[in-house]
């Protein structure tokens, strides 16, 4: 590495690395991820107004229960985005008494509900038709979700409306994070060789060429005398 050639390859090596890494982690999150912001409190006490999360973008496969979802429609709010918990998908049973949600004969386990209170409503009976969703929000007092709309498909949404859904799993973030942080570093690196290779290339020519013109001079005084 005397010449510099070594530290301006692995300068090369490195910030190839880095440049590769930053793209393929920026245009991952760009299409796969993105961060929005909560526009009411009807998602408490899990998401506040003004809280903001991070959602992964989806086109509604693969749902689970219980999942919060971020979905558009142009026949609900303006078509404005809304996030909110699936409670039921297609071919479920849904029934509410007024007091107690039941999901397929099994009365509904829901932790996430702010105060434990279900909020005011009437009973229904909803079988939701496959490729639909009923949704609720958490907030039950103080809501507009598919109890609003039970003249409507029983308040039931299309899958197709979801445009992400809430990330839970910190593992994603903090695997698309590390990967910005990685790739920033072995640029950085990268650079850094190549900014040392180049100045022990034009140390060692600054040392190499007194030395040439003291060795033409002496010749050409050698040639003089002779």
């Amino acid at each position: 590495m005397r010449d510099g050639r070594g530290l301006t390859v692995t300068g090369w090596v490195l910030g190839g690395l880095g440049v590769v890494l930053l793209a393929v982690a920026a245009l991952w999150g760009f299409r796969g991820y993105e961060s929005v912001s909560v526009t009411s409190d009807s998602m408490l006490p899990a998401y506040a107004k003004g809280d903001r999360v991070a959602i992964e973008k989806s086109n509604g496969g693969g749902l689970h229960h219980g999942e919060v979802v971020l979905y558009r429609t142009p026949d609900r709010f303006d078509g404005a985005d809304v996030l909110q918990r699936v409670i039921a998908l297609g071919g479920d049973h849904l029934v509410f008494d007024g007091t107690q949600l039941v999901l397929n004969g099994e009365p509904l386990d829901e932790p996430y509900v702010k105060d434990g209170v279900e909020g005011a409503s009437d009973a229904y009976d909803v079988l939701v038709p496959h490729g639909r969703m009923f949704t609720l929000d958490d907030n039950r007092a103080d809501s507009q979700d598919s109890r609003q709309f039970l003249a409507d498909d029983s308040g039931t949404l299309p899958v197709w409306a979801v445009r992400g859904r809430i990330i839970t799993n910190p593992a994603m973030t903090l695997l698309l994070t590390v990967s910005l942080l990685a790739g920033t570093l072995l640029a950085l690196a990268g650079a850094g060789f190549g900014f040392a290779g180049r100045t022990v290339r034009r140390r060692r020519l600054a040392a190499l060429t007194p030395y040439g013109q003291s060795s033409s001079r002496a010749q050409s005084r050698l040639s003089v005398r002779r």
